[in-house]
């Protein structure tokens, strides 16, 4: 099979009665997941995060690595990509040619415009317009009533500009691949401008019922990580942690295995977990497992606590003090995992054990 015969080895959306959005909501679902992954992907320097230090900026951002590089990346290309395709796609409902680029397709030009029947393989390699002009073509035709009102949101000069910062950002990504928001930097512009307008948008009511395409398994414990992340946001001063534990609760629901509708295969998942727990918590490890707590994710008991001791040893070899903290827990069955860096989820308002405690002996 010669390379031409590979790449058309496919399938077209088109030809499965999928519209454009089936793609638009991959792309929203990726760009979700990946910024919830920010902060297991600096769980290494995360402390550094929190902290004032002494640390320059320079040094500070050394630490930043790979892993995290990789979810701003898929972050901002993501959520730019999803809005990019909604956009085109409330053009194409007006009509395909005001997102094509025809120069030289005079028939197929005049197949569309009289809306005379087109084979989806005459669209193909057919090229878009840019961004830009589409988003500009789709505010104007909102602002002259050629488009519905229910879109007039896109127009408010503050979504104007997070759009147009969102599209800097990717293409500095895309054509560069030199510029990176440091962590809070991003917790702000994804929290506080990125999703509360990504809320709009599936709010119309021809998206209302596409929440299984993009969206993570409801929690066991009542949050909506979502919700709370853009609450957060929006004050004055934010809680980085707060946000470090929404995002991870988040991060863990997409990999959540259980599945509502099959309860034979999520029996067996939970076994497994159980058994996964009873083989750590019989393991000796430098750092022991200890206690196990129902998952706020899951909602398996399954959750790991490990703890760790300490001793103070005074100048003449003896121990003055002993004592055993908690310092990370991890669930073995959707991977929810959060150190002591972070505070208890208490003291950011939710009613969810201490993982952290110190026992002196």
């Amino acid at each position: 099979m010669d390379i031409k015969n590979i790449v058309s080895n496919g399938f077209s959306l088109n030809d499965l009665e999928k519209r454009v959005s089936s793609f638009a909501f991959f792309s929203l679902r990726t760009a979700i997941n990946s910024y919830f992954s920010t902060y297991k992907s600096s769980k290494h320097f995360f402390g550094t995060i929190l902290s004032d230090n002494s640390l320059s900026q320079l040094e500070s951002d050394f630490q930043y690595g790979s892993d995290y590089i990789e979810k701003y990346a898929e972050t901002i290309i993501h959520f730019q990509h999803f809005i990019e395709l909604v956009c085109k796609e409330i053009l194409r409902d007006k009509h395909e040619l005001l997102v094509l680029k025809l120069d030289k397709k005079h028939e197929l030009f005049y197949k569309l415009l009289f809306k005379e029947e087109v084979d989806s393989s005459d669209l193909e390699g057919i090229n878009t317009t840019e961004f830009t002009a589409t988003f500009e073509r789709m505010c104007e035709l909102i602002k002259t009533g050629k488009l519905d009102s229910k879109y007039d949101f896109f127009r408010e000069q503050k979504n104007v500009t997070v759009i147009k910062q969102l599209n800097n950002l990717r293409n500095r990504i895309w054509h560069r691949g030199t510029f990176v928001l440091r962590f809070k930097a991003l917790d702000l512009f994804i929290g506080r401008y990125i999703l509360p307008l990504i809320i709009q948008i599936v709010k119309l009511p021809e998206y209302k019922k596409l929440d299984n395409l993009w969206k993570y398994t409801p929690l066991s414990y009542p949050i909506d990580p979502l919700k709370d992340i853009i609450d957060e946001c929006t004050k004055e001063n934010y809680d980085t942690g707060k946000v470090a534990f929404l995002k991870e609760l988040g991060r863990a629901a997409y990999s959540n295995p259980l599945n509502p509708t099959f309860k034979f295969f999520n029996d067996e998942i939970i076994r497994r977990s159980e058994r996964m727990v009873e083989a750590e918590i019989n393991l000796v490890t430098y750092s022991e497992a200890d206690k196990v707590y129902n998952c706020p994710v899951c909602g398996v008991e399954s959750l790991i606590s490990y703890q760790d001791s300490e001793r103070e040893i005074e100048e003449d070899g003896s121990y003055s003090s002993y004592f055993t903290f908690c310092w990370y827990i991890k669930c073995q069955c959707c991977s929810f995992e959060i150190s002591n860096e972070l505070n208890n989820p208490k003291e950011y308002g939710y009613d969810l054990p201490d993982y952290w405690y110190v026992i002196e002996h």
